[in-house]
């Protein structure tokens, strides 16, 4: 799971986003993204997951990508630049993606969007 600074929970900010945010596209995955409102500079950037059901009808493998995604996370987000709100939407064909492409698909998307304080070596496939 991630930190709780981390999360992004609140509807009105997954709403700004889908309307208002910039958006980097992968093959996997898309990500959205916007600074956060005046007067919260300096507050961790949060991260927001959707895994809907056009990727899988089934939960069981829906809530697994989610784990993933979220532990791919974990150790990235002390690298986030500060002040942003983030959105990951995964695409249906994610499913289908071994770790070390999942690593790298995320890996790229920030680096993409520029979201990296000091950008960490890309991942070395296990």
């Amino acid at each position: 799971m991630l930190p709780a600074p981390y999360r992004l929970r609140d509807r009105r900010a997954f709403q700004a986003l889908y309307q208002a945010g910039q958006r980097r596209s992968g093959a996997g995955l898309i990500l959205l993204f916007q600074p956060m409102p005046v007067g919260c500079e300096g507050i961790p950037s949060q991260v927001g997951l959707v895994i809907g059901k056009k990727v899988s009808k089934s939960a069981v493998k829906r809530n697994r990508l989610r784990r993933r995604l979220r532990e791919i996370l974990r150790p990235l987000c002390p690298n986030l630049k500060p002040g942003y709100r983030l959105l990951l939407i995964s695409k249906p064909n994610l499913l289908t993606y071994k770790w070390p492409e999942l690593q790298a698909e995320v890996h790229r998307l920030l680096q993409k969007a520029d979201l990296l304080v000091s950008p960490s070596p890309d991942p070395e496939p296990s």
